[in-house]
């Protein structure tokens, strides 16, 4: 089977691209080709139909000349780019895909590409990331408030206009309320994608919310390589949060549950916009408690989660579908999160790991308390993650249900087309 596989990156740029690298390597490993469309960047992996990518945009220039310049391309870019649209027809005029796997598309490609697909009779899936099909700024979050927002769920974008809600600017968020209203009005999603795979059944409740058909939403977790993480019950006398130190993700709620109890030593793995704050707070009040790592990656970063006790996931947003759980999982680390969001629906409370209310201080302190004080319960949840990373995550198993969908999908459009 021919898969065109879509995403605006070709590097790891975050959750999104991980997995779009896991499902390439695996469909790859199992005989299929694999044809990648996305944007040039210096940073790319290689690839024989780079030729064929949009030229890179970089939404975040410095100067104020490039401000400008790209003030105005990307606002072609994101409301409908005729690049995309001549790029991808070429492609697909010469590798003729059996179907399109869409990811994220949205900016440095647009939507503007579904209808060249429709047109060629391609069928087109596409895994749901973010919450940008209902929401202008991904989130269903304000950042600058720091809390959940759902104005926007039912198709009244102008409240993120109201709000600024991207970078606090009105001009920025209204590029994204236009876009957001000109796809809405072509009914690009709804007209040309044949099936959204939301990895969180959370997430498949906010499509639906937001307008989309139930019929097209299927759900399906995310795959990692489950054998290329370190499994092992021995533990050092630390545990780990590892992800991006931003408002959304609960690090002050975190520092602050530790506040509470009197043992246990805490490292924080990652970068942000938060880290200066984080260490202000912890010199404060948590010296030789807490560990900043700064980023870690490969190899570094599974042997620090390995040898820890347990992780926290204590998000504080609608996060869709961690994998940092998966990896945890799958290192043998329960795991304590936040009961938001889709992680209610990957830690199973008192078996793989523990559950708190998203923002509860004393509650959060106690589940941790509730671990440093039990080893053997750290075990126990330790093998009960781990078995349910290889019931429900093993690439074997990932394999079979998306191939299930991809032939699912071509027999359809075969038989609307004949």
């Amino acid at each position: 089977m021919k898969i065109l596989m879509i995403n605006k990156f070709f590097f790891i740029k975050g959750g999104a691209e991980r997995y779009f690298f896991e499902l390439k390597e695996i469909l790859e490993s199992k005989g299929h080709t694999v044809i990648p469309f996305s944007m040039k960047h210096p940073g790319n992996k290689q690839s024989a139909y780079a030729n064929f990518f949009v030229e890179n945009i970089d939404f975040n220039p410095v100067s104020l000349k490039d401000k400008v310049i790209t003030g105005l391309r990307s606002v072609f870019r994101i409301l409908y780019s005729r690049q995309s649209q001549k790029r991808l027809k070429r492609l697909i005029q010469d590798t003729h895909p059996d179907i399109a796997h869409l990811h994220m598309i949205d900016h440095q490609i647009s939507p503007s590409i579904l209808p060249v697909l429709n047109k060629a009779g391609i069928p087109v899936v596409q895994t749901v990331h973010t919450y940008k099909h209902v929401c202008p700024t991904y989130r269903l979050y304000h950042m600058q408030r720091g809390e959940i927002c759902e104005k926007c769920i039912n198709g009244a974008y102008y409240n993120a206009l109201i709000e600024k809600c991207h970078r606090g600017s009105f001009f920025a968020t209204l590029i994204l309320v236009v876009e957001m209203y000109l796809h809405r009005w072509l009914r690009l999603y709804e007209k040309y994608v044949d099936l959204l795979i939301p990895p969180s059944h959370f997430m498949g409740s906010m499509l639906e919310r937001g307008g989309f058909c139930a019929s097209k939403i299927h759900h399906l977790f995310y795959t990692i390589q489950i054998d290329q993480f370190p499994y092992g019950l021995s533990t050092e006398s630390y545990f780990v949060f590892y992800g991006r130190l931003s408002e959304e993700k609960g690090l002050m709620t975190l520092l602050k549950a530790m506040q509470r109890i009197s043992i246990g030593r805490l490292k924080i793995i990652g970068e942000g916009s938060m880290r200066h704050s984080l260490e202000v707070f912890v010199n404060h009040h948590l010296q030789d408690r807490v560990v900043f790592t700064g980023a870690l990656e490969g190899r570094k970063l599974k042997e620090t989660v390995a040898r820890s006790q347990f992780v926290v996931v204590p998000s504080e947003w609608y996060e869709n579908s961690p994998l940092v759980i998966y990896e945890s999982f799958a290192m043998g680390k329960p795991v304590i999160g936040a009961k938001i969001g889709g992680i209610p629906e990957l830690i199973e409370h008192e078996v793989t790991g523990l559950l708190f209310t998203a923002g509860d201080v004393q509650a959060l302190g106690a589940s941790i308390q509730s671990l440093l004080s039990d080893p053997g319960k750290i075990q126990k949840y330790g093998k009960a993650a781990r078995n349910k990373a290889v019931a429900l995550f093993d690439p074997e198993i990932h394999y079979q249900k998306i191939m299930d969908l991809y032939e699912n999908q071509i027999s359809k459009k075969q038989t609307a087309l004949s």
